[in-house]
């Protein structure tokens, strides 16, 4: 995201906070005009975008080509001599800079891995969604309405094909946003690309963006949901049997936290056998009546209540009912001042993404009582 974006995107900020504002006091065509503008600024914004993204392609396609030869460019030496604040070349800087912004660096396709690499580490809730990864600022994407679902047509060989029902859409708007946070490194650390700095970075901002992301999404899927009481085992056995569409039954996760994890896990049926099975693909995880239960902690999913405490949790096809939209690629930038007196700079990492909430139906969000 070069310069220019960046300020667009606090323009629209201010006019979305203008516009509330005139709203609150009863104008609303004042409100009205603020919201067309708005409109415009996100549009130079996708705009923006594109160019950007064309002329970084343009380089590339240069390189890969061989019309543009960066000779003795390494991409990632190249990417840790701007982390330091190095003076770039032309080709340097069309490697790893985002547009003519000077400020901003996009991290090379192979650190960006070995990032994402060290999420493994870190319970991701991002996992049971759906993923769609986008380019752009804002957008859409549609799903079916699986409720409008009809079955083929029957026709005769030679004669008209009878005309089948159209299939039923249903358009899902998303807005990403930036999420980051700073780390200060020491500046030994920093010209040392080779001493662990990309495993520190990475494993600093993995486990401040994997609970980001799941305190998200867990809002996300209880939004728009009434929560449905399960007093017991049988009491979730039969919700899945008969509020889920056995359609979906191959996508079927369990998600719950610490506590209900933990009353399943000690229930038993009526033959003494553990209600609770290990899944025999993953021996770390057990299973609900054929269904993987992935359990997250008390913190982010907390029990509530005193006297009779009930544990939050969600069952169906999550992928159906939730996707994770997100700007491919990190940004990072750079500051010697904050640092300056003890000999360290700042570093700021940032990623871009929204949960949307897609077919509700797909999963039930429950309270399954524990005490």
């Amino acid at each position: 995201m070069n310069k220019r974006m960046r300020e667009i995107l606090e323009e629209i900020n201010a006019k979305k906070e203008e516009a509330r504002s005139l709203l609150n006091e009863k104008k609303v065509e004042e409100a009205r005009a603020i919201t067309n503008e708005v409109e415009k600024l996100r549009e130079e914004f996708e705009l923006e975008s594109s160019l950007e993204e064309e002329e970084r392609s343009q380089v590339q396609r240069g390189i890969e080509s061989g019309s543009i030869k960066p000779e003795g460019v390494d991409e990632k030496r190249t990417f840790f001599k701007a982390l330091r604040g190095e003076v770039l070349s032309e080709e340097e800087r069309a490697l790893v800079v985002g547009g003519t912004n000077e400020e901003n660096l996009i991290v090379p396709q192979d650190i960006n891995t070995q990032i994402n690499e060290l999420r493994r580490s870190y319970k991701s809730a991002r996992e049971l969604l759906n993923y769609y990864p986008t380019n752009t600022l804002t957008g859409s994407f549609v799903y079916e309405d699986a409720t409008t679902i009809t079955e083929l047509v029957n026709f005769t060989d030679g004669g008209d094909v009878p005309g089948a029902t159209d299939p039923k859409f249903k358009p899902v708007s998303y807005a990403v946003k930036e999420y980051g946070g700073l780390l200060p490194v020491s500046n030994v650390l920093l010209k040392n690309e080779a001493g662990g700095l990309i495993s520190y970075i990475g494993n600093w901002f993995n486990k401040k963006a994997v609970k980001t992301e799941n305190k998200k999404i867990f809002e996300v899927l209880q939004s728009n949901k009434t929560a449905k009481a399960i007093a017991d085992w049988k009491a979730l056995k039969k919700s899945i049997n008969i509020d889920l569409d056995p359609e979906l039954a191959t996508d079927i996760v369990i998600v719950t936290n610490q506590d209900a994890f933990d009353v399943l896990d000690a229930a038993l049926d009526g033959t003494g056998r553990p209600i609770l099975q290990p899944n025999p693909t993953n021996p770390t995880q057990k299973m609900f009546g054929g269904y993987p239960v992935e359990v997250f902690s008390n913190a982010l999913l907390p029990t509530t209540g005193t006297t009779t405490k009930k544990a939050p949790i969600f069952y169906g096809a999550l992928k159906e009912g939730a996707t994770f939209v997100a700007r491919e690629g990190l940004e990072f930038a750079t500051s010697e001042h904050a640092g300056f007196a003890k000999n360290q700079t700042l570093i700021r990492v940032i990623e871009l993404f929204d949960v949307i909430q897609a077919d509700k139906d797909a999963y039930v969000y429950g309270e399954i009582t524990v005490s």
